[in-house]
């Protein structure tokens, strides 16, 4: 599957994708979030095509994306000579960060059992709801009722933001809720299971551990272009499960939530991976400004690795 000028992947490391379904844009936007974000750089589109091509997506399509995520506000093209280079659009900086706070997180802090409530009025245009709708999902809010979403652990400068790109400061009532000691969280308990549908969940995090966990052990050992293969698949398909996972608090979940073993999966994997795969990416990826520009420092405290930032 590879291009010129790069490395294939190897047989038994690219089976790790097998009977995924791997959409051109929302690979983009894995690897812009991923690979862009932390060094706000316009790329190459013909490294795009380099980059996206072990995934089985091939130029076509990923100009057609590029095209489309243009369109959509979350790139921008720059053209230079014959030469057309892709950058995150402010919007899509944004989205990218807010999802970012997420994939990358460490320990959800303690819960004071606050809910952040959104409520949306009924006579706003339908397409500024379904826009709130879909950002705050990516942001982790659960729809509790037609026009009412909720988040425990809300970010509230994130939440200003989305409301303020939206250009619905006056359409959206923002308000704190409590559960009342007096009555049995249980009801509550079921509500989100079943707003969440935290069984769904369940099962696609064990999924997730199944695909990526027999490679725990040997991750850091991995070729370049192979430990830029997992890297990219691990975030990914992270990415996709964790936009359906509330990230409910501790009290809420089960005692055996198999997101947890997910998270501790990720860091590790991701930081076994990291030195290699950046060694992929500057030899494969040219920007708009010359050569990729070094994010380790960056790139090492995600998952909340702190401990491990000094290593760059």
């Amino acid at each position: 599957m590879a291009t010129p000028g790069t490395d294939p992947v190897s047989p038994r490391v690219a089976r790790l994708a097998r009977g995924l379904k791997l959409g051109a844009n929302s690979m983009l936007v894995t690897l812009f979030g991923d690979v862009v974000a932390p060094r706000p750089q316009a790329i190459w589109l013909g490294s795009l095509i380099r980059l996206a091509a072990p995934f089985g997506i091939n130029d076509r399509l990923v100009r057609t994306a590029t095209f489309r995520l243009t369109a959509d506000d979350w790139l921008a093209a720059t053209r230079m000579g014959r030469r057309s280079y892709y950058g995150l659009s402010d919007a899509g900086l944004q989205r990218v960060l807010h999802a970012g706070k997420r994939i990358y997180a460490g320990e959800a802090s303690e819960w004071d059992g606050r809910w952040t409530l959104v409520m949306v009025r009924g006579d706003v245009r339908a397409t500024v709801r379904q826009k709130l709708k879909r950002e705050l999902l990516w942001e982790g809010f659960g729809a509790i009722a037609p026009g009412v979403m909720a988040h425990p652990q809300a970010d509230l400068a994130s939440l200003r933001e989305i409301l303020q790109a939206a250009r619905a400061q006056d359409d959206v009532a923002v308000m704190e809720a409590s559960s009342l000691e007096a009555f049995s969280i249980r009801p509550l308990q079921a509500l989100m299971h079943q707003t969440f549908k935290l069984g769904d969940v369940a099962a696609a995090w064990q999924a997730l551990l199944r695909r990526f966990a027999p490679l725990a052990e040997e991750a850091a050992g991995l070729a370049p272009a192979d430990a830029f293969f997992v890297r990219t698949l691990l975030v990914h398909e992270y990415r996709r499960v964790l936009l359906r996972d509330p990230n409910l608090p501790e009290a809420m979940l089960p005692q055996d939530w198999p997101g947890r073993t997910a998270r501790g999966l990720c860091h590790t994997l991701y930081g076994a991976l990291l030195d290699a795969s950046e060694d992929y990416l500057h030899r494969v990826v040219e920007a708009a400004d010359g050569s990729l520009h070094d994010a380790n420092r960056s790139l090492r405290l995600r998952f909340g690795a702190g401990a491990q930032a000094g290593n760059d």
